[in-house]
């Protein structure tokens, strides 16, 4: 079986950010979940990219043609996917960096000849914006909208955060997401008192079989806890779809479930 690989890399710009993604896909053979030479060295080559100073995530998602029943192809693409983060383990990269999905075949990207690729784990790692401290503009959150929500609040309540978004089927933030990321971040750091629990949410689908929602919220966390809040001041959650906000009627709608919001557990 020839195997083949997809590598690339996207820049993107917003709000002064600049954020770098690097993709790759590895394919199995069929009812495997053992990597291929051809695929640790798709791996290795993606490895290779990293920035050694630039802290990431890296998000491994793992995928099954549709030979076997749903639970057969769910556990299938979760061991897959579990053979990229070990490899990864095992080439020194820390797993807290690690965010792992499993899929059963219900929505297939590859069609007849290439059909053998739906057995494949899709990997992203996201390097995270850094700005120098001349960039960084001061943020009065007594006037943000999460400083306002945090002045009044008490404990239990929740707020949505409206701007955090996620790339479909991905615990990956948006570009636009990290604005209000910082805003977030910015007001933990002015509030050193106050702890709260992210809640992650997903669109589209009935069960969250890999806790897609819950990654979201960690996702969420992480970033925090790389930026310096203590980790014992922050919880995370997810919610899976039990908590729609929308209709989910259009591809906007659809955006506003895939949220995080985050609720008051102690000011």
């Amino acid at each position: 079986m020839k195997h083949a690989f997809i590598l690339f890399l996207l820049f993107s710009s917003f709000f002064g950010y600049s954020q770098q993604k690097y993709s790759c896909e590895v394919y199995f053979d069929s009812g495997k979940d053992a990597l291929t030479l051809a695929s640790t060295k798709t791996l290795d080559s993606l490895i290779n990219k990293i920035p050694s100073k630039n802290k990431f995530t890296i998000s491994i998602s793992g995928y099954c043609d549709s030979i076997g029943n749903d639970k057969f192809n769910y556990d299938l693409s979760l061991r897959r996917a579990n053979s990229v983060k070990t490899y990864f383990i095992n080439k020194n990269i820390k797993s807290d960096s690690i965010i792992v999905s499993g899929y059963s075949n219900n929505k297939p990207k590859y069609l007849k000849n290439n059909w053998n690729k739906n057995r494949r784990v899709n990997v992203v790692i996201t390097i995270i914006p850094q700005t120098k401290k001349n960039d960084i503009k001061k943020v009065d959150t007594t006037k943000s909208v999460i400083g306002k929500f945090i002045e009044t609040a008490k404990v239990g309540d929740k707020i949505a955060l409206k701007n955090i978004t996620f790339r479909a089927g991905l615990a990956i933030p948006l570009l636009e997401s990290y604005e209000t990321l910082d805003e977030l971040f910015k007001t933990l750091k002015s509030n050193p008192t106050l702890e709260i629990r992210i809640e992650g949410h997903v669109c589209c689908t009935k069960n969250d079989d890999g806790d897609l929602s819950g990654e979201r919220a960690k996702a969420v966390y992480k970033y925090l806890v790389d930026k310096g809040i203590n980790k014992d001041r922050l919880s995370y959650k997810g919610f899976g779809h039990t908590k729609p906000i929308t209709s989910e009627r259009n591809e906007l709608e659809q955006q506003m479930n895939r949220r995080v919001e985050i609720r008051i557990v102690k000011k």
